[in-house]
């Protein structure tokens, strides 16, 4: 494989890793609010602010 297709390649898969990561995350918020978790608490434990789980919540 030439130089540039190895590069779009690894690209590609830091790509999809990063999407994964960034929906196990977005889950893992979602099911902390519906077990009780205050906006505060999944804040303290995720180190995100509260805008953004008020965001990732209403999704």
């Amino acid at each position: 494989m030439c130089n540039l297709s190895q590069g779009i390649l690894e690209k590609g898969e830091a790509i999809g890793e990063a999407r994964g990561k960034a929906i196990a995350e977005n889950m893992f918020i979602k099911n902390m609010y519906k077990k009780g978790y205050n906006l505060d608490q999944i804040a303290d434990v995720t180190e995100k602010s509260i805008e953004d789980i008020e965001i990732i919540i209403g999704e």
